[in-house]
């Protein structure tokens, strides 16, 4: 990619942009490179307070910056299914929408749903939501779904025995694990996409390490501290390079569906694309954690013939085929 930047972006006026976890860290910095380039963008957060104060930086770097923002706790599928409907309510379109926020190695917890915080707002809360807004995604020429996983996919493996870690909890395991959940994700979403032959991609990135609000959570162990703070002083680069991964997935035009991007030495670096590792490739466990996320979540993507509503669906068509038919003798008759 030859030292792209953010201002290689292409023009994005008339586009609509949804970034969760925006009101800091690469969240933030995208928000600002895609208001710079005309975009209409959501900025998405827990915190209305943190987000009104990032609006207000944002417009001192971006003075006539189209930016709304909208409480967003990816924690709570009650959240993430009323910011959906305020979403779908106000907007005709939805050009990008770019999985952004996460949390990282937190002590344990569970989202008011009762899943593991990590597992739980890095993965189901993101599925929901892509779910939830699926319909003004399909309905806009050209749209991408841009998921931010995180070099830690590395080391995850899918516990399927104790995906929730209720046996044990290890915060690193189940780091890793939520954010190649992401990666799995963000690629049997493309294969879904695909088979619809949807007018959509489905792309994925990670930040190398870029120094943000996301490494508050630092490991106990004096040898762990010491090893993330030489490659913190050694290894890390700004939030607003950082960033220049997922925008560049979200908006160069020679992206294509399954695409992921990462720094050139992983931790930092150029936007280069990379072909993830194979447990990432792994369709059956692709497959296995949409089952189980429809499951969780109980959101199902209809619209690209997810099972349960399909069947819906064609009762419904039987059902009207029933009553064409009885209205038909009736009239004969």
């Amino acid at each position: 990619m030859n030292g792209w930047t953010a201002k290689d972006m292409p023009d994005q006026s008339g586009r609509v942009v949804v970034i969760t976890g925006a009101n800091s860290g690469v969240g933030y910095e995208s928000a600002v490179a895609f208001a710079a380039k005309g975009a209409r963008v959501v900025m998405a957060s827990r915190s209305m307070d943190k987000l009104e104060k990032a609006r207000q930086d944002l417009f001192q770097r971006v003075p006539k910056a189209k930016v709304n923002v909208m409480q967003l706790d990816l924690g709570s599928l009650k959240s993430v299914q009323s910011f959906a409907d305020r979403f779908n309510a106000s907007y005709d379109r939805l050009d990008i929408l770019m999985n952004n926020a996460g949390i990282m190695i937190p002590p344990y917890g569970k989202t008011s749903d009762g899943f593991e915080l990590q597992f739980g707002t890095n993965h189901l809360g993101h599925f929901a939501l892509t779910g939830w807004v699926l319909p003004k995604i399909l309905a806009t020429a050209h749209s991408r779904v841009a998921t931010t996983s995180s070099g830690a996919y590395l080391y995850g493996r899918m516990h399927w025995d104790d995906l929730q870690f209720e046996k044990e909890y290890r915060p690193n395991q189940a780091y890793a694990q939520s954010k190649l959940a992401n990666i799995l994700f963000m690629r049997e979403l493309q294969r879904k996409l695909e088979t619809a032959h949807a007018d959509v991609i489905s792309v994925g990135s990670q930040p190398g390490y870029a120094r943000t609000n996301l490494q508050n959570n630092q490991p106990q162990s004096f040898g762990e501290r010491v090893m993330y703070a030489f490659l913190r002083a050694t290894m890390s680069q700004s939030a607003d390079l950082g960033a220049l991964y997922q925008l560049y997935s979200a908006s160069a035009p020679d992206v294509k569906g399954g695409d992921f991007y990462e720094p050139r030495w992983a931790l930092k670096g150029l936007v280069v694309k990379r072909n993830v590792i194979s447990r990432g490739r792994n369709i059956e466990d692709a497959a296995r954690l949409w089952e189980v996320s429809e499951r969780l979540t109980g959101v199902h993507y209809a619209l690209l013939g997810d099972k349960e509503p399909v069947l819906m669906s064609v009762m419904d068509k039987l059902d009207n085929d029933l009553d064409t038919g009885l209205k038909t003798r009736t009239k004969h008759t």
